[in-house]
């Protein structure tokens, strides 16, 4: 995965990475030796049910019995934890300041919190980050990511990680975690060496789609910069209520049915296939009209999460949308993978994404 000749590894041991999906729990943490990250340990399970009510915590004990659980099922190093925020617990907005020194451009972004958020800043966390800069009539402006979530809520994520045992290191928003993630995996695609040697030099630009259960994600970069974000409030559970509404017996009958082989209409899903399509490629479309970018370089989309493996849902995508289709497998340089395996390799360590890029934060340099 990566040669520790050309990146620095702080310690032997990753962090441990904790996404705590709306669905389910994934854990995971690596380990450096011989030159190379290797997978130490990885764990998953699914969520309590009722844990979370719109993103936020609901009922803290259920959460952290849940991760003791998946935390005395493996032999983790040590306690130290990154965890992440899910898409519908913070907010996110790119702003852009005149040149000033760091001190003023915190206080700046304090105001800016005030400005672009329904939060007061004295009830919130709020963190920054570099997207670029330019100059504007001879002067030097900078482009920077302003993330913000409520105090209320970013402590519950560290007292539920405290309570199962573990030691918070950082608490992240879910889309730098999915870009560190992309910055520290090639690109999975399921065909031959040829065809993905093809497909890697075709451009450096990657769009990742990751479809969970209740929200599904659109991050794109370009080489090592973080282009684009966006949340699309549907996932897997839009899919098993659009069969609820069409006289299916039950939440569970609906959930087999998503899942099962055949075409979507024969299924029932090709209206709910319809809209998601139509949203995802509105994102895309807006950020291509925003970023003045030739539509000839959205050349592929990565898919990822467990919406990724609905039947016919990816390849629906791939032929409205005009963009070749992948899956995105953060693990496989790890786990060594192969694209001729049983796809229920693939579809557990595509599920990784967010977990594996919290794990490689502040270990990898």
């Amino acid at each position: 995965m990566i040669n520790i000749v050309t990146r620095k590894i702080l310690s032997r041991y990753s962090p441990i990475g904790i996404d705590i999906g709306s669905a389910q729990i994934k854990m995971i943490q690596f380990r450096q030796g011989r030159g190379r990250v290797n997978l130490h340990c990885k764990a998953i399970s699914p969520t309590p049910a009722e844990a979370f009510e719109e993103g936020v915590i609901n009922k803290p004990d259920l959460l952290i019995k849940a991760l003791k659980r998946l935390k005395e099922k493996k032999r983790w190093h040590k306690k130290r934890a990154n965890l992440c925020l899910g898409p519908r617990a913070f907010y996110l907005r790119k702003v852009r300041l005149p040149q000033m020194t760091e001190k003023e451009r915190r206080k700046a972004m304090f105001w800016e919190v005030e400005k672009h958020f329904p939060l007061a800043a004295k009830e919130a966390v709020f963190d920054f980050c570099p997207a670029g800069s330019l100059t504007e009539n001879g002067e030097q402006t900078g482009d920077y990511l302003l993330a913000a979530v409520a105090k209320d809520t970013a402590n519950a994520y560290t007292a539920v990680a405290k309570g199962a045992g573990f030691l918070s290191a950082s608490l992240e928003i879910l889309p730098l975690t999915l870009y560190r993630s992309l910055q520290n995996s090639p690109r999975v695609l399921g065909g031959s060496q040829k065809q993905e040697r093809k497909f890697d030099n075709r451009s450096a630009l990657r769009v990742l789609l990751d479809i969970g259960f209740r929200d599904s994600s659109i991050v794109i970069t370009r080489g090592s910069l973080y282009l684009y974000y966006r949340n699309i409030k549907t996932g897997i559970d839009h899919f098993c209520r659009t069969l609820l509404q069409s006289g299916c017996v039950n939440y569970r009958s609906a959930y087999q049915r998503v899942y099962e082989n055949g075409p979507l209409e024969s299924r029932g899903l090709l209206t709910a296939a319809d809209h998601f399509t139509a949203k995802v490629g509105q994102s895309l479309a807006y950020w291509a009209d925003q970023s003045e970018c030739p539509s000839s370089a959205l050349y592929s989309l990565e898919f990822c999460g467990g919406g990724a493996f609905i039947p016919g849902l990816a390849s629906y995508i791939e032929q409205k949308l005009a963009l070749k289709r992948c899956l995105y497998n953060p693990l496989a340089p790890v786990t060594g993978s192969r694209s001729g395996q049983q796809p229920e390799v693939h579809r557990e360590e595509a599920l990784y994404p967010a977990a594996h890029g919290l794990a490689l934060r502040g270990w990898l340099k």
